[in-house]
């Protein structure tokens, strides 16, 4: 593990990253990577959790067990999560053989209440670097879902970010998403926003992978401890490696 990386500087103030690396990588090669996408500012994760987001145990978990798998994992610091995963994908890019990872093969990890900066990101085209996204029990915010005034409430009270989707007509369509919806998620309104984002993602004929965990809660992959949560997970590295070509 490589931490505390700056990849910017907000008024002198580093923003730092960590990277974690396959436990027998030499660093003679360039390897695809898995970004941790935020959409919560670091200040929320610290009311939320108690915690900078990039030391939350859930994503360290992620970070090692993506690292066990041969790919790179990242997690970031955060004070405006739309811009600064922009800027993160910049030093990558400048950076690739000082960091070795291959930028041509970098996927995203994204859930809950996260989820729509990253898919914002990604479908609305500002995504300069992303090839593939998983997406764990999240929130998609298109403009036509009728309890966007709730959620707004509920990104208010919690400190999450809730940028737009645009007109379906102009998402992005090359990458490709898996979606992992958790059925018993107790979470106001999260599985309706998928429902409709799903139905327009088809609509669109965009390369979307939707698997029903029907018994799963929110956070399951922490939670439910069972052999469904393992295989999803295992199914989850597979996309990544699938379509990073790893």
């Amino acid at each position: 593990i490589k931490k505390d990386i700056p990849y910017q500087y907000i008024a002198g103030s580093p923003l730092k990253m960590d990277i974690y690396y396959p436990p027998d990588f030499d660093f003679q090669r360039n390897i695809p990577a898995i970004i941790i996408v935020l959409g919560y500012p670091d200040i929320a994760g610290k009311k939320l959790i108690n915690s900078k987001f990039k030391n939350y145990i859930q994503f360290v978990s992620w970070c090692k067990i993506i690292a066990a798998s041969g790919m790179a994992a990242i997690a970031y610091e955060s004070t405006n999560p739309e811009q600064d995963i922009i800027s993160l994908s910049n030093y990558l890019k400048t950076n690739e053989d000082k960091l070795k990872i291959d930028n041509s093969k970098i996927g995203a990890y994204t859930c809950s209440a996260l989820t729509p900066t990253t898919i914002s990101t990604i479908l609305n085209g500002s995504n300069n670097i992303f090839k593939c996204v998983v997406v764990y029990y999240g929130f998609f915010l298109t403009n036509d879902f009728k309890y966007l005034p709730q959620i707004d409430t509920l990104s208010q009270n919690m400190g999450f970010k809730t940028p737009r989707l645009t007109e379906p007509s102009t998402w992005k369509k090359d990458v490709p998403i898996m979606v992992i919806r958790a059925g018993k998620d107790n979470v106001p309104y999260i599985n309706q926003t998928l429902a409709s984002f799903y139905e327009k993602a088809l609509n669109q004929n965009l390369p979307i992978t939707l698997i029903n965990y029907s018994n799963g809660v929110h956070g399951f992959d922490a939670y439910n401890d069972n052999e469904t949560s393992r295989q999803i997970i295992k199914n989850t590295i597979e996309f990544w490696k699938f379509n990073l070509n790893q």
